[in-house]
């Protein structure tokens, strides 16, 4: 057991001047759950990666083998040795308990010990957890991305669950007897506007290398039935929404 000073450095566990706390090397850990130090070291570096522990480098005299040499060691305190050990062994519980308890010199008291250990658990349990959401997090991300992406290649013909505008106009006005000019706004002038699923090749000889928009079908009629079923009737025929000026004509409102 050693009391050291060292630099502060990210994920390092800064020295204390004066009363500085006890504290376990790497090598003690190795010879506790009995592995190699290099394995002790690397994982204890993955835990400080992840923020879950903090340790200090320290340089020790090794005096095995034949003669001595200098061996870099990493130091910890004891709520962190628990989260190491918990990594590494989790059956050597016992030894690690009695080796605080011997440098304490108190009475081994196993619900603190419980504690310790649960808490640990806990701790590595919880930083799995966040990276398993970070993982879902990355991949619906990488779709979004390659949505927007097919959404700016030009297409020879619009797919199949897509639909432009002029038939959007269409349909709306056949189910709902909107008028174009309502349509129209509901699509690009209000919080429903769609997203553009589609770029689709115009394909007249004159058009020039133009290209239109496509919107999913599916979420356009989402849309459309959001908006007519906060529509406010006026007459038998005519409504009005917040998002339009003055009264217009809706003759199949959702749900009525």
């Amino acid at each position: 057991m050693q009391h050291e000073h060292s630099t502060s450095s990210p994920g390092f566990l800064p020295a204390q001047i004066g009363n500085a706390p006890i504290t376990m090397s790497s090598r003690e850990i190795a010879e506790l759950v009995e592995t190699r130090h290099d394995s002790v070291k690397r994982t204890m570096e993955r835990l400080s990666e992840s923020g879950l522990i903090r340790f200090t480098p320290l340089v020790e005299t090794s005096h095995e083998g034949a003669g001595s040499r200098p061996v870099e060691v990493y130091q910890v305190d004891e709520r962190d040795s628990y989260v190491v050990v918990a990594r590494l062994s989790p059956e050597f519980t016992a030894r690690l308990v009695d080796f605080w308890q011997s440098h304490r010199n108190i009475t081994p008291r196993i619900p603190t010990t419980a504690e310790a250990f649960a808490s640990a658990f806990t701790m590595l349990a919880a930083h799995e957890a966040r990276q398993a959401e970070q993982s879902r997090a990355l991949k619906a991300l990488d779709a979004k991305v390659t949505e927007v992406a097919q959404a700016h290649v030009v297409l020879d013909k619009m797919p199949s669950d897509c639909e432009s505008i002029v038939y959007v106009r269409r349909r709306m006005n056949k189910t709902y007897g909107l008028s174009e000019a309502v349509v129209d706004k509901v699509m690009r002038d209000t919080p429903y506007s769609p997203t553009i699923r589609a770029l689709v090749k115009n394909q007249h000889v004159d058009a020039d290398g133009a290209h239109y928009a496509g919107f999913a079908k599916k979420e356009v009629s989402a849309i459309f039935k959001r908006f007519t079923d906060e529509c406010q009737m006026v007459s038998a025929i005519m409504a009005t929404h917040p998002f339009v000026d003055g009264r217009f004509k809706l003759a199949g409102k959702a749900g009525a």
